[in-house]
């Protein structure tokens, strides 16, 4: 009799982690779908290193694919697709789109994936498959060319997304869940099973709602966000309690001293604390998880009638620096359009900028901005491509409207 079959889609740092327990559990016949390392992934094999696994060198999974379409063309019937790639409900093509040509009547697809609301979508499409939904506590980042590191702790709360309320059918996908279970516990993963796994996803949304958001919005770690200013964790406490409560209006359970649990937690971790993934996302320019982490938590409290004025503020914030993300001529270091700007900013170290072409509706503005400080040899020049304007104390002294 053949193994069951498995499929990662997303081998970055989770999906590479549980990838290797699946292997190393020797259970199942593992594949992945690397997109971004396909070749290095096919060529090198895969490394993986643990605190808790050890290091294995060179792993060689039983398929390598670049896509869906090329798993499925692989002949392959997938038991399970575990999904650990970014959640990204606003983008096209949909996860579920995605995944549509390795789905068969026996897939079951499993969450490893942040925030709430990513199974709904996948409900709406696949509405006879199993959807496993699991709660990541893991510490985990991607290695080049190809691998993965696991450090700190490695958790799944995993349980079944249930869609229906017929008991032959819920006993079927428990079925489900106690086999991949089995599969990732072989590989001595740690799995706690649980009936609830919507609070429980809430729950991690609390942590994340606070600590990706403020992490990335302020460009530093959780431990500065505690010393930065005096209101810095009222403000953290703040965006958690609306969350929590937003869970609680909604029916889950959410137990009362979540919120300080998970304060404390992050708090007591040493100086400058924890960063993000959303953080990194936002510095290198990638999508965020804008709408599973903020967008979901922030349109249920709305729906219910909660009061979520903080998670409003961090998603209009969120949202508009995931925009720029993805259109860099909107960013305002890039509204410079063709000038190269040197200047002193409130004081702090020179600043350069450069932008390599020209939007005149920007340009406009940033001559409409120079000719308001009233120095005309200045917005004089402003209008020739290529010059080189310096923000310094003489201009800041004209009127003040070119020191920011």
């Amino acid at each position: 009799m053949s193994r069951p079959n498995v499929l990662v889609f997303g081998l970055g740092g989770i999906g590479g982690v549980y990838a290797c327990i699946l292997h190393l559990g020797a259970q199942v016949d593992v594949s992945v779908v690397a997109r971004s390392n396909y070749d290095a992934v096919k060529e090198l094999g895969f490394d993986f290193k643990s605190i808790k696994f050890g290091s294995h060198e060179k792993l060689r999974f039983a398929g390598v694919f670049k896509d869906c379409i090329a798993a499925a063309a692989s002949g392959k019937k997938f038991d399970y697709v575990l999904c650990a790639n970014k959640a990204l409900l606003d983008h096209t093509p949909s996860l579920a789109d995605t995944l549509e040509p390795v789905i068969s009547a026996h897939t079951s697809i499993v969450l490893l994936q942040n925030g709430v609301g990513s199974e709904d979508p996948l409900h709406q499409h696949f509405p006879n498959t199993t959807i496993i939904s699991a709660v990541v506590w893991t510490g985990a980042k991607a290695l080049k060319p190809a691998g993965a590191e696991q450090s700190n702790q490695e958790r799944l709360t995993i349980g079944v997304d249930y869609s229906s309320s017929d008991t032959a059918i819920r006993a079927a996908e428990d079925k489900d869940l106690s086999r991949i279970v089995a599969y990732l516990r072989a590989g001595k993963g740690e799995c706690e099973v649980t009936k609830d796994i919507q609070s429980q996803r809430w729950i991690k949304v609390i942590w994340n709602c606070c600590w990706n958001s403020l992490t990335t919005v302020m460009r530093c770690r959780t431990g500065i966000i505690f010393i930065g200013s005096e209101v810095g964790e009222e403000l953290c406490h703040r965006v958690m309690e609306e969350v929590a409560t937003v869970a609680r209006v909604k029916g889950l359970t959410i137990p009362e001293e979540t919120v300080e649990r998970l304060f404390q937690e992050c708090h007591r971790v040493a100086q400058p604390g924890l960063p993000s993934s959303m953080m990194f996302d936002n510095q290198y320019g990638r999508p965020m998880e804008v709408e599973v982490i903020l967008g979901t938590p922030m349109r249920e409290g709305k729906r219910l009638g909660v009061p979520v004025p903080h998670l409003t503020t961090l998603y209009a914030i969120v949202k508009t620096l995931d925009y720029c993300n993805a259109h860099p001529e909107a960013r305002e270091d890039q509204a410079t359009t063709g000038l190269h700007v040197t200047g002193s900013i409130s004081g702090r170290s020179p600043v350069t900028r450069t932008a390599e072409s020209l939007n005149p509706v920007l340009n406009k503005i940033h001559h409409d901005h120079l000719c308001a400080s009233r120095n005309v040899d200045t917005c004089r020049e402003a209008t020739s491509l290529g010059t080189k304007i310096s923000l310094n104390e003489t201009s800041n002294r004209t009127n003040g409207a070119c020191s920011t």
